[in-house]
C-alpha cells in the first residue's frame, strides 16, 4: 500500500468544534494516513490545543509550530517540507472527509502510477451535514483539467493529494493570498505533472457567509489580478484569454456578499 502524509494547517481563529469533527473524520477512514502533519500557523487558543491533545491517532503525528501567523501559503509550504512520505494529502480543519476518501484516491494512484496531482468532488454544507447546499463539480481528465484551468481553479483544494517531489519541483506553495492552491496547480501543470480528479464526492466542505466576504473587495481584486497575470505568464491563457477573464471575474468582486453567493451558486456549482 502507498504510504502518505496528511497535511492540515491551523491558526488561532479556527472553531474548536469544527476541528474536532474534522479530526474524527480522519480516524474513521477505511485507509488511514501513515502520518498526520499539523502546522500551527502561529500560537493557538487553549481550546484548540485541548482538541489537539484529544486527537488519538494510531499513526505518527508531526506537529510543525510556526512562531507567527505566516498565512496559508507559507504554512502549507512548511508542511510539505516536513512530510516524510512520497504522497501528501491536504485537508482543511473545518471539513469532513468521506470515510473512503483515501481508499478511493489511493486506488486511482495504483491504477495510474504516473499521476502526480489528484482531487475529487465536494459537497458543501452550512452548520450541520444535513444542510447540504451544493456540489462543486470539477473535471476528471487531464485535458479537461488543463482547459478548465484557463477559467478557474480545476481542483477542490481540500480533496487534493499530490506527489511531494512534484510540488517541490514546481516551487512549492508560496505567499499568494486567496489563490495559494490555484497558483500551485497551474505551476505544476505547466511543469508537466499528470493530473486527474475522482468522480465521487470525497469531502463535505463547510461554507458560510464569511467565505463570500473574503471573495470580494479590493484585496480580492488585487489577488485576482495577480492570478490572471500569472496565468498569462505561464502561457495558460493568451492575451485574449487574459482580457476575457479580467472582464468577467473582477467586476463581480464588487458585488455585495449575498449577490456574490448567488453568482457562485449559479456559475460554479450544482445544487443538491
Amino acid at each position: 500500500m502507498i504510504k502518505f502524509s496528511l497535511l492540515m494547517c491551523l491558526y488561532e481563529k479556527e472553531n474548536p468544534l469544527f476541528l474536532k469533527q474534522c479530526l474524527d473524520s480522519i480516524n474513521t477512514q477505511t485507509v488511514l494516513p501513515d502520518e498526520v502533519i499539523i502546522v500551527k500557523d502561529g500560537p493557538l487558543t487553549d481550546d484548540l490545543e485541548e482538541v489537539l491533545k484529544g486527537f488519538n491517532f494510531s499513526g505518527d503525528v508531526n506537529i510543525v509550530s510556526l512562531p507567527d501567523n505566516m498565512t496559508l501559503g507559507p504554512a502549507r509550504a512548511a508542511g510539505v517540507e516536513a512530510a516524510r512520505h512520497e504522497w501528501v494529502a491536504i485537508m482543511d480543519s473545518d471539513d469532513i472527509c468521506k470515510q473512503d476518501r483515501f481508499e478511493k484516491q489511493l486506488g486511482m494512484i495504483e491504477k495510474n502510477p504516473e499521476l502526480g496531482l489528484i482531487g475529487g468532488q465536494i459537497s458543501e454544507f452550512t452548520g450541520d451535514l444535513v444542510n447540504s447546499q451544493a456540489a462543486r463539480v470539477v473535471p476528471l481528465s487531464q485535458n479537461d483539467i488543463v482547459s478548465f484551468a484557463k477559467f478557474r481553479n480545476p481542483f477542490n483544494h481540500m480533496t487534493v493529494m499530490f506527489k511531494r517531489e512534484a510540488v517541490l519541483n514546481a516551487g512549492n506553495y508560496r505567499l499568494f493570498p486567496l489563490f495559494e492552491d490555484y497558483d500551485l496547480w497551474t505551476r505544476m501543470i505547466n511543469n508537466g505533472t499528470i493530473c486527474a480528479n475522482h468522480a465521487d464526492t470525497l469531502v463535505d466542505a463547510r461554507i458560510g457567509s464569511s467565505m463570500y466576504k473574503r471573495r470580494r473587495g479590493l484585496s480580492y481584486i488585487k489577488s485576482e489580478w495577480r492570478m490572471q497575470k500569472q496565468l498569462k505568464a505561464l502561457g495558460v491563457v493568451g492575451f485574449a484569454g487574459f482580457i476575457r477573464n479580467v472582464a468577467l471575474r473582477i467586476p463581480v468582486r464588487l458585488l455585495p456578499g449575498g449577490v456574490l453567493a448567488g453568482v457562485y451558486g449559479g456559475f460554479a456549482r450544482k445544487r443538491s
